[in-house]
């Protein structure tokens, strides 16, 4: 079974600090990695000020799980509030290599 890479790709909100965001996003990474079927994660940045945050998980069901989860945790909801939602992709993908 291929693994599932979660891909979020977002600006941040207006008048957000590009340091917060970073330092938001890499502070809940051991939330993640913590978590059933979390393989990696990635994140980077494009020169025009967005945002790519990968997670690959085992499963589509550890992806779904973690989903669940990650919403109930106030440090994630934290860096959630940093992100303009409204021009957010978040798409799943099956890993194929």
């Amino acid at each position: 079974m291929p693994h599932i890479m979660e891909v979020v790709i977002f600006p941040a909100r207006d008048g957000v600090d590009p340091a917060r965001l970073q330092a938001a996003a890499l502070a809940i990474t051991p939330v993640f990695a913590a978590m059933p079927g979390f393989i990696a994660r990635q994140f980077g940045a494009t020169d025009d000020g967005r945002y790519a945050d990968v997670i690959t998980w085992q499963d589509h069901a550890a992806a779904d799980l973690a989903a669940r989860q990650v919403m109930e945790i106030p440090l994630c909801r934290a860096y959630f509030a940093l992100m303009d939602e409204e021009n957010m992709q978040f798409t799943y993908f099956k890993q194929l290599s």
